[in-house]
């Protein structure tokens, strides 16, 4: 199930775009045009707008919904006859946009509540694989996964993977857990078990312990640079001119989308270039990444981009960020990578119209 926030963004998004005069007519109508939600669904919008606690989030969405159906590039004034929610189901196949909503099988919307973040995937899939969508889940992934020297830190950096261990396992203990369990940490967190992952997530949760620290940040630098090289090598194999890794890092494909996003204090609505669309009115100059220090291994980027147009030039700047999924120590390492450029100032990212 989605979160109560994403079932009120998204769906809010798409009510605003039925033509509706009333919000809460909308949220009470539940007009055939919406496919994909149950009564269950239905019941709980229902009473998230009762309840009130929702209420900046649902006028937000409803405003961004009403703003792509009057807009010339959304629906023109159109009432669509056909609006799907994704909900929590996964594509089916690779997808490059992250969308929400499709409108009458052609518009394709991403909700998102003014999110620097632009993926959350395994390491290998961007320092390997290069974002590339061809291969399989399980394929571009098993790198990262597999128990036993299969983590992205014992990879990127073979040797280094003490990953802080030894400087705070000797006198570790944490309440409620077994002294032992803590105090027979192996030297690798590779070869920690499920137990002393959990117990040293847990008590490592407030902070390092004096020295642990340290070792860690080098760790970190040390994978950073590391995954620079795997980038860089695999860049020189199969990166062409690099800008085909700047449209999977910008999430652009082959469809155009629209992103309706929202906050408490503005909205942001853009459409979204194909790759097409981008190469007839920019040119990337160049493209490079660089390890930046940070308390996890961090991998920044920087692409400087030509207006064919205007002639003028922009750089756009994001990171990406090494850290396990479910805490330290916790589940297989995930690389979620963020944007620094604001979004109106991304070549190809448009002010909706």
């Amino acid at each position: 199930m989605p979160s109560d926030r994403t079932t009120v963004t998204e769906v809010g998004t798409a009510l605003g775009m039925l033509g509706l005069e009333d919000l809460d007519e909308a949220v009470h109508s539940r007009t055939p045009v919406m496919r994909s939600l149950s009564p269950e669904t239905w019941d709980r919008l229902a009473s998230l707008r009762a309840g009130g606690a929702f209420d900046t989030e649902f006028h937000a969405a409803w405003e961004n919904g009403r703003a792509f159906l009057a807009a010339a590039d959304g629906l023109r004034g159109r009432l669509p006859r056909i609006v799907e929610w994704k909900g929590t189901g996964r594509a089916p196949g690779d997808e490059v946009a992250p969308v929400d909503l499709r409108v009458d099988h052609v518009y394709l919307v991403s909700c998102k509540y003014l999110s620097d973040i632009l993926f959350n995937v395994s390491p290998s899939h961007v320092f390997d694989y290069l974002l590339l969508t061809g291969q399989s889940r399980s394929a571009r992934g098993a790198r990262d996964l597999l128990p036993g020297g299969g983590d992205w830190y014992a990879q990127a950096e073979p040797g280094a993977n003490g990953t802080g261990l030894h400087g705070g396992r000797d006198g570790v203990s944490a309440p409620g857990t077994p002294p032992s369990l803590l105090r027979a940490l192996p030297a690798r967190a590779t070869d920690l078990v499920a137990e002393q992952r959990d117990a040293l997530g847990d008590w490592l949760r407030p902070g390092w312990p004096a020295g642990a620290k340290a070792v860690y940040e080098q760790l970190s630098r040390a994978v950073a640079r590391a995954s620079v090289r795997r980038w860089e090598a695999a860049m020189s194999v199969a990166g062409g001119t690099g800008e085909t890794m700047l449209w999977r890092l910008l999430r652009m494909g082959s469809a155009p989308y629209f992103v309706l996003g929202s906050s408490a204090a503005r909205s942001l609505r853009l459409r979204i270039a194909t790759s097409w669309d981008w190469r007839q009115r920019f040119r990337l100059l160049s493209i490079a990444m660089a390890p930046q220090p940070a308390g996890q291994p961090r991998v920044g980027w920087d692409a400087l981009v030509r207006d064919r147009v205007t002639d003028e030039t922009t750089e756009i700047s994001g990171h990406i960020e090494v850290r396990w999924s479910h805490g330290r120590f916790g589940g297989p390492p995930e690389a979620k990578g963020y944007l620094d450029t604001p979004h109106h100032l991304v070549p190809g990212y448009f002010a909706l119209q």
